[in-house]
Parts: structure tokens; C-alpha cells; sequence
């Protein structure tokens, strides 16, 4: 009873805090006296929804902003929507993240315009390159061209008054930067993959300078058991586990390493194109009513610990999807940790997921920056011949060992789970510092895998 007594008790004084906290925090937001009460607060609710509901959709189109307040965010609203904080507060802080689908068919009941094929090609994006080389500056010109003639008909069609003009380019222009956000997340991970195939084709013989086989130094992948306590807290701790020993602990021939590879990239591709429904999922789970979090201690510290129903149905359908399309029998294990303690919650996921792009366009830029490189500097192209012995064997070097160790099963016990693969990738950058070649990588203008905090 005691017992009892002292978990109620710490209970309610935790939500008083949390009230106490809330309510302050609002009345600094809103301008006001951190001595507003609750009732005045309460008169701004669409003020609030409405602000935090900017925050959110802002981070989601642009993931490189916002990197520490988005979580602290987060965690505020999560908060708020605790029975306790909206029942003191007497609003809720939440609304629904304002899509342009809905937009245009409630606000400017225009359904139609989400049905005509001209909405694909003006709202396309234009890539600067084609498979790591510039394009043309012609082919662009008349790309850009095409873009922005049906542009142009679409406003001419749909807006009658100059407000809907001013909407509904607002409406093209979004749908232009989310298309082209994708578009530049996806692009290294398709390079990469091109580079696999090219390079590393698991029909040809695998010579020794080109061969994948790995050999586990630490656990067999047949054989390994798989702990539940593989990840830990923020970005750097769940990617730097504390139990990596730097070895491989995957055996794999040339062509099963090389499947394991295709269809790691094949996912993440698959990932990077669903991004925005990720996004939005994770937002739902995260200030879900139905789905509270706990505080636990996942090995790393504590960490709101919370099931994330609606990331894991699309994240199985994107598995599955990729399965069903792959050419060979699927290589390691389907498992993906969500709501556990090895990803906590869905914030800890999409976070992970953003990291791709981030560390794979530094390798593939240094791969195809070699030849410009070298054809403009006659003393690097020196160094790497003697150093390398030519810019293919530098190329073939920097591919086969992140192919290899990048994929190795390092960062975890077992390592060829969906999240195990990621670990391994992560674990590979944190010792690029160390590898013969990282000095091309300085000279190709890498400056680190984890983006800007600006």
C-alpha cells in the first residue's frame, strides 16, 4: 500500500509539473505574462494549433532544419496530449498537418486539378545530373521550359480572381519543392545502387579485387542471436553501440553479400520515395491519444518508449513490396524494430531514415568527383597513381569497403536486421577518418556525414 501510495503520489506531482511547465511555456509562446492563466490561454487555442502545426509541416519538408528544436517540440506536444496536461489545460495543442490534397479540394474546391496529367509535368522535378554526370545545359533549359508552359496553363485554367492565382501557385510551387526534396534524397541512394551494379554484378566472377565475401569475426549470420538492446538514445548513440567491436559479424559469400547489399539499397530507395507518408505517420503515432509513452531506460538512458502502429504498417508494406520484387530469396532478417528498446519511437525512426541520403551522397560524390579531379590537377593524379595505382583501382577501392564493412553487421548482435543494416552503415563513417583514402574525400570537399545544424 505504501508502495502504492508513493506512485500516486509521484504520479500527480510529475503531471502538476508538466501543467505548471505547459502553461508557462504557452504564455511566453503567445507574448503574454508567464503568469497568464489557463482561461486567457485558452481564447488563443487556434493561435497555438495553428503555430506548432506550421512548426511540424515545416520540418517535414525541410528535415535538415530545426534538428534540436523539432524533438523538444515534439516532446511538448506529446505532453499536451496527456489526459492530465488537456484536461488543465482545456484545449488540446494539436491539429492535423494541412496537406495540399485537402487544401485543394476543401479550400479551393478545385478536385479536378488533382486529377489532370498536366499536374505531373509542372510540378516535376529538373536534376541537374543523370547517373553522377551534368547534364546538358540545353536538355535542362528545355526541361525547365516545358515546366514551367504547364505551369502557366494550369493557372490559366483553374484561377479565375488573382487570390486563387496566388493560391493555387502557392499549391504548385509546394507540391514543386516536396517532388524536389524527394527527388534529391532519392538520387544517392539510386547512384549507389548503380554503382553496385556495375561494379560488383553478382553474374560475374568474383575476382579478388572486386569480391564482397565476408568473413564473421565476431558472431555467424546463421547463427547469431539477436538482443534487444541494440540502439540507445539520440542519432550519434544509437549509431556509435557501445558493443561494436569493429569486426564483421555476417558470413557471407560474394554473391549473397552482394544480394544483401542490392536489396538493402532496394529498401531504402523504396523508403526515401514514402518519406513524406513516413513523415506524416510518425507525426500521428507521436501525438497519438490512443498510444502513451513510458519512460525507460533502453540501455543508452531513458527514452519515451512508444508503439508506432501506423509507421510499422507502412514501413511492413514497403518491406513486402521490395521482397516481392527482388530477383533473389531474401538475405537476413525482416525484423523492424519500432516501439521497443532498440528504436524507441517513431521519432527515433524517422530520424534514422533521414541519415541515408546524408551518408551515402558523400561517397558517391567523392566516386564520381575522381576523374574531374584528377584531369585538373595534374599533382593529385600523380599522388593517386602512386598511392593507388590509378583512379579505377581508388574507385573500386571506396566501393568494395563500404559495400563490404558498410554492410557487415558491426553496429549490432547479429546486424542483418531492417534497422542492423543502417547500424552497420553508420559505423562505417565513424572510421572513414581513418581509411588510406580519406584524404580524396577532404579533397573532393567532404566535410563530415550528419548535414548542417544551421
Amino acid at each position: 500500500n505504501n508502495n502504492n501510495n508513493n506512485n500516486k503520489s509521484s504520479s500527480t506531482k510529475s503531471n502538476s509539473t508538466r501543467n505548471k511547465a505547459a502553461t508557462k511555456l504557452l504564455s511566453v509562446v503567445g507574448g503574454n505574462s508567464t503568469k497568464t492563466s489557463t482561461a486567457a490561454l485558452r481564447k488563443r487555442q487556434d493561435f497555438f494549433q495553428r503555430l506548432f502545426e506550421i512548426g511540424r509541416r515545416n520540418k517535414v519538408l525541410n528535415p535538415s532544419k530545426m534538428r534540436d528544436t523539432y524533438g523538444k517540440l515534439m516532446h511538448m506536444l506529446q505532453d499536451s496530449q496527456s489526459p492530465s496536461v488537456a484536461k488543465s489545460l482545456g484545449f488540446s495543442l494539436f491539429s492535423d498537418l494541412k496537406m495540399v490534397h485537402r487544401y485543394v479540394e476543401e479550400e479551393l474546391n478545385m478536385p479536378e486539378l488533382l486529377e489532370d496529367e498536366r499536374l505531373v509535368g509542372a510540378t516535376t522535378h529538373v536534376a541537374a545530373t543523370e547517373c553522377g554526370k551534368p547534364k546538358a545545359r540545353d536538355v535542362v533549359k528545355q526541361e525547365l521550359e516545358q515546366k514551367r508552359a504547364l505551369h502557366e496553363q494550369l493557372l490559366e485554367d483553374y484561377a479565375i480572381t488573382e487570390q486563387q492565382k496566388d493560391d493555387l501557385c502557392r499549391v504548385l510551387d509546394s507540391i514543386s519543392d516536396a517532388i524536389a526534396v524527394m527527388e534529391q534524397n532519392v538520387a544517392p541512394v539510386v547512384r549507389a545502387y548503380q554503382l553496385l551494379t556495375k561494379h560488383f554484378s553478382a553474374g560475374t566472377m568474383p575476382k579478388e579485387k572486386y569480391s564482397l565475401e565476408l568473413r564473421g569475426s565476431c558472431l555467424n549470420s546463421t547463427t547469431a542471436k539477436y538482443n534487444t538492446l541494440s540502439y540507445g538514445g539520440s542519432f550519434s548513440s544509437f549509431y556509435s553501440n557501445s558493443r561494436d567491436k569493429g569486426g564483421s559479424t555476417l558470413s557471407h559469400s560474394n554473391t549473397t553479400q552482394f544480394t544483401f547489399v542490392q536489396q538493402s539499397l532496394q529498401l531504402w530507395i523504396r523508403v526515401q520515395r514514402h518519406m513524406f507518408q513516413l513523415w506524416t505517420c510518425a507525426d500521428h503515432d507521436l501525438l497519438s491519444t490512443k498510444c502513451g509513452y513510458q519512460l525507460l531506460n533502453t540501455g543508452q538512458g531513458l527514452h519515451r518508449v512508444q508503439h508506432c502502429p501506423t509507421v510499422a504498417q507502412l514501413m511492413q508494406h514497403l518491406l513486402k513490396e521490395t521482397q516481392r520484387r527482388s530477383n533473389s530469396p531474401w538475405v537476413g532478417l525482416s525484423v523492424i524494430h519500432l516501439g521497443d528498446r532498440d528504436v524507441p519511437n517513431a521519432l527515433v525512426f524517422i530520424d534514422k531514415y533521414t541519415q541515408v541520403p546524408r551518408i551515402l551522397h558523400p561517397i558517391c560524390k567523392t566516386v564520381d568527383g575522381l576523374d574531374e579531379l584528377c584531369e585538373t590537377n595534374d599533382g593529385i593524379a600523380k599522388y593517386i597513381d602512386e598511392e593507388f595505382g590509378s583512379v579505377d583501382n581508388l574507385r573500386i577501392g571506396i566501393l568494395k569497403d563500404y559495400f563490404k564493412h558498410g554492410f557487415d553487421g558491426s553496429g549490432d548482435d547479429g546486424g542483418s536486421c531492417i534497422d542492423g543494416r543502417l547500424t552497420s552503415s553508420w559505423n562505417w563513417t565513424s572510421r572513414v577518418a581513418k581509411k588510406t583514402y580519406y584524404n580524396i574525400f577532404m579533397l573532393c570537399g567532404f566535410q563530415g556525414f550528419d548535414g548542417d545544424f544551421k
